[in-house]
Formats: structure tokens, C-alpha cells, sequence
């Protein structure tokens, strides 16, 4: 079927179409009032029609759509280079390709090349079985992605990954001062940071790449709920006696039972708390009710001076209800972990759902509102004793800012967040009075969670960059669309294709608009005026 899409309004396009067919009427009349021979008549009548009706119809711009088998197409970005789009274009041996702003639907799958496309042209194909071919120039961030709330205390973890054939050095630091670094290996590209949240309100930290700075990571810290520390033990140990005087010195509450014999137990510090509570205990307490109690409460429970990790873990995954599960990597004794530290001959296997440390010497996750740790890990008590104050305490950082148990009103918010695109976060609280959050001047609904009562989560959309409040005492980061191009190019196509994947064809039949190309039309239109000038000349 045949529309019209005129390259002018309606209503012009009307107005020129009468203008040239009275034009036309009054040039008939002449001819035919003319002395012309019956057969000049003819051919001067409808070489004088054939150009207005010409031009009729370049203004109106007749189309139509066609039917045909499906072939795949390349389809890419206004800024993508020539050679790059041969490269691909021959590579996927394919034989048509298309500037977005010129593609009119043709082919499935189309393979798309590029990031710099915006929303209104990828709705364009939004039906198409879209194949996106992530290219990124060597040096740059094409993933980045860290906590935008944490509580202090907390350990802040910045994952990414960077194009590089090169070791390159990726820092942190923090008014001008660095914080935390690592380097990568040729060819690597894969990096994280940790490091605890120790300062309380807005973070703003530099990422470095050797000596240039690729843009900030912006965080909020709020301060913690009060914590309580009990450790108990079956037998007296030099590792417990350091631990205890380390939280007391940072001015943790703290409190002790240690049994020294069957009958006989040393304890200090007040048992009883309303705070938020992490038992430090070895396998041999797990019979106790107190743990059990603990773990039904919400508290966190670190399992650490395993005499055997092959049958200690399996007796705790029974008693916490975790499901740990390690593994023999060495004949040795012990197992080296970086050049300070050693662990059991043994390693957590990677599982869903928990986090490792320390090369995999140390794991912890969810159990309840509370989580379970167990740490293989071996004395690290010498490390005080040899003056090396600061890596103790980067271990025990590490660790415990892991095991923080979950604080009622807590949120979680995974940045980078962009103005002007959805982001979402999640609510932690045992019981909710509103369904709502408020960001800024907006309020947030909040969905339940299908798997955990205690949580709710919702998305929105930043319409403001820089510090945004949350509710009454949080802030976080939005991000301009200058800051972090690629990432937001990143995540606007991960967006994209999750948002559309349930609309795609895969039919081998497609439906294309079709018109007459223009330089079609200047050719019929030239041939038509050089058969008007030339009719005179030869006929005479």
C-alpha cells in the first residue's frame, strides 16, 4: 500500500501541487491553441505534463512497504571510524550497513557498532535482534562500579575493568593523599580495591591510572550503630588475648569467656546489650544456645581457630545453617598467603551468594538478618609483635567491616547513577511504616522483596547532578553526562538490551519502507527538461 510523506507540511505541499496544476492548465491550453502538426501537439503535451507531475510527486515523496528475506546488517554510530566499520563489516561477512540516522529497518539480526547512540534511536529497533559490538579504545574504563552508602567501618570494594595491553598502577586517593593501590599485569585488565569507610559523610575520591586522573568515585559514609564484640573460646590463646585489646583500643565494647577448664571459665566485660552483635568463636562453642540465639536475633558469628577444615566445616554448616565448602590445595602445612600471612592447607570453593577474602582463606555470608564467617586464616598476632601495626590492622579491617551485620534502615545503592537514568536501591528494615523514600523532593515507592521480608527496593530516575539527600540523613552521588562517558554509554546499552529482550524478532521474513531514492528523482526530472529543450530543436 502507497502513503505519502511530503518534504514539506500538508499544507504546503498542497499549495504548491494546485500552483503547478493551474500552471499546467494554462500550458495545455496554449498548446492546444497553438499551430502546431496534431503529433508535435502530442509529444509537447506530455513532456509539458510529465514535468509537473514530477515534481508533484518528489514533493510528496511517495512510499511503500516491501517484503524480503532476512539478512543480517551492520548498523553504527555517526562518530564510528571508516576502518573500524570495514574491519567489522568484513569480519562478519555482511553486506549491507547503515548509519543509524539513515537506517530504515532493514535486516535481522543487526549487528550495532558503536556507543554513542541515543535513546530515541535505539527504540528504533527496539523489534530487531540486536547483536552489540563493544569496542573501546585502549586505555579507557569500560566497567567501574562500587557502594554508594556505607556505614563506617564498612569495607568499600571499587570493581573494574580497563582495556590495556600495558601494567598500569590504579589508585585511590583522597584529597591528595593516596589511599589504596594495585597494579595489572599486561594484558589483565581486571582490578578491585578495597579498602574500610573510615570517613563519616561525603566521600570523594581521585581514580588514577598511573599519573592521570580518570574521574572520581563518590561515596557517603554514615556512622555505625554501636557494636558489640563477645568472643568466646574454649582455651586461652595469644591470638584472642591481641584481638581483644585491638577492638578495645579502637574503642569497640568488648566482652570475654574464655574456658580454661572443664569447670572453670574467665569472662570480662558486661554479656548484656541492646547493640548490634558479632560473636568471635571457635568450633567448639557451636553446642552452646547462645550462638544459636545469636544467629536468631540478627547478630554476626565469626568462626575462627579451626583445628581441621574438612570436618569443622561441615559441623558448622550444620549448627548455622551456611553451606561452606573448601578444599585441599597443598600437601604443606600451611598455605602462603602474600608474604605475611598463612592460611590452612585449605580454600573456600567459590558459591553463590558469599564473599571471599584473602585469597580465598576467608569467606563470609548471609544467614538471616545476620551473616557467618569462617576465616582459615593463621596467627596474625606476630605482626603486632614485629611492629607492623598498620597491616594487623588492615587484616582485622578487612574482616570485620565483612562481617557487620545488617542495621535496621540501611540502604544499599550500587553506583555510578546518572542524571537522567534509572537507578535502584534497596531498603533494609525489620519493619517498614511507609512505602515510600523520599530522594530529594520526590518520593520512591517501594517494592517487597520476594525472597527477604526485612527488604524493599525501588527505582527512580536522577533529574539533578551532585550531592543528593535521601530521606533525612543520607546523601548520594549523581553523575552529569560528562562525567564518565563510557560508562554511562555502558550502561545505557546494558539498560537498553534488558529492557527489550522479550521484544525481539527472529522472523526470516521482514517488512521495509521504501521510497524513490532523490537522486532518482533529479535524474528523471533532468531527462525530462533536456527532452523540453531539445523537442523544439529537433522536431523543427
Amino acid at each position: 500500500m502507497i502513503h505519502f510523506e511530503p518534504i514539506l507540511s500538508w499544507n504546503w505541499a498542497w499549495l504548491f501541487a494546485v500552483a503547478i496544476l493551474a500552471i499546467l492548465v494554462a500550458q495545455l491550453f496554449w498548446i492546444q491553441k497553438s499551430n502546431l502538426k496534431p503529433s508535435r501537439k502530442g509529444i509537447r503535451i506530455g513532456l509539458n505534463a510529465l514535468l509537473p507531475l514530477l515534481v508533484i510527486g518528489y514533493i510528496f515523496q511517495p512510499t511503500w512497504k516491501s517484503t524480503s528475506s532476512e539478512q543480517a546488517v551492520l548498523v553504527y554510530s555517526a562518530s564510528t571510524k571508516k576502518s573500524l566499520i570495514n574491519k567489522f563489516r568484513d569480519s562478519l561477512d555482511l553486506k549491507k550497513s547503515f548509519e543509524i540516522a539513515k537506517y530504515r529497518g532493514e535486516g535481522n539480526p543487526v549487528y550495532l557498532l558503536g556507543s554513542d547512540f541515543s535513546m530515541v534511536e535505539l527504540l528504533r529497533l527496539d523489534t530487531k535482534d540486536i547483536r552489540w559490538i563493544s569496542e573501546y579504545e585502549s586505555s579507557s574504563i569500560s566497567f567501574l562500579e562500587w557502594k554508594g552508602i556505607l556505614r563506617k567501618g564498612e569495607l568499600q570494594t571499587v570493581n573494574g575493568r580497563i582495556e590495556t595491553q600495558d601494567s598500569l598502577k590504579i589508585s585511590l586517593s583522597q584529597q591528595g593523599e593516596l589511599l589504596k593501590e594495585t597494579w595489572l599485569g599486561p594484558s589483565s585488565g581486571i582490578f578491585s580495591i578495597q579498602f574500610p569507610a573510615s570517613v563519616l559523610g561525603r566521600n570523594e575520591l581521585d581514580l588514577m591510572v598511573n599519573d592521570s586522573l580518570y574521574g572520581s568515585i563518590n561515596f557517603y559514609t554514615s556512622a555505625v550503630t554501636p557494636i558489640h564484640y563477645r568472643l568466646q573460646f574454649a582455651f586461652p590463646d595469644s591470638e584472642i588475648r591481641f584481638l581483644s585489646q585491638y577492638l578495645i583500643a579502637s574503642g569497640e565494647t568488648v566482652s570475654e569467656q574464655i574456658d580454661i577448664s572443664k569447670n572453670s571459665k574467665i569472662t570480662s566485660g558486661d554479656s548484656k546489650t541492646d547493640s548490634l552483635q558479632i560473636y568471635i568463636v571457635d568450633p567448639a562453642q557451636l553446642n552452646k544456645k547462645s550462638i544459636q540465639e545469636a544467629i536468631e536475633i540478627g547478630a554476626s558469628v565469626l568462626m575462627m581457630n579451626l583445628i581441621d577444615p574438612a570436618t569443622d566445616i561441615p559441623t558448622i554448616n550444620k549448627a548455622l545453617d551456611s553451606n561452606f565448602k573448601v578444599q585441599r590445595t597443598t600437601s604443606e602445612e600451611f598455605r602462603v598467603i602474600d608474604s605475611d600471612l598463612e592460611s590452612a592447607p585449605f580454600e573456600f570453593e567459590k558459591v553463590i551468594a558469599q564473599k571471599m577474602l584473602f585469597e580465598d582463606g576467608f569467606a563470609v555470608q548471609q544467614v538471616g538478618n545476620g551473616k557467618v564467617g569462617v576465616s582459615l586464616l593463621g596467627r596474625t598476632f606476630p605482626l603486632k609483635l614485629a611492629g607492623d601495626s598498620l597491616r594487623y590492622q588492615e587484616i582485622w579491617q578487612k574482616i570485620l567491616s565483612a562481617m557487620l551485620p545488617q542495621q535496621s534502615g540501611g540502604i544499599q545503592l550500587t553506583q555510578p547513577v546518572f542524571i537522567g537514568m534509572d537507578a535502584e536501591l534497596m531498603v533494609n528494615q525489620q519493619e517498614f511504616e511507609d512505602d515510600f523514600i523520599r530522594i530529594e523532593s520526590d518520593s520512591v515507592f517501594l517494592q517487597q522483596s520476594l525472597v527477604n521480608p526485612f527488604s524493599k527496593s525501588g527505582s527512580f530516575v536522577s533529574l539533578d547532578s551532585g550531592w543528593i539527600s535521601i530521606g533525612d540523613t543520607l546523601e548520594m552521588y549523581s553523575y552529569s553526562a560528562s562525567e564518565w562517558p563510557s560508562l554511562k554509554a555502558a550502561k545505557q546499552r546494558a539498560d537498553f538490551l534488558s529492557d527489550h529482550s522479550g521484544n525481539t524478532s527472529r522472523t526470516q521474513v521482514s517488512e521495509v519502507e521504501k521510497k524513490i531514492s532523490d537522486w532518482l528523482w533529479y535524474g528523471m526530472l533532468l531527462l525530462v527538461l533536456t527532452m523540453i529543450w531539445l523537442e523544439p530543436k529537433v522536431l523543427n
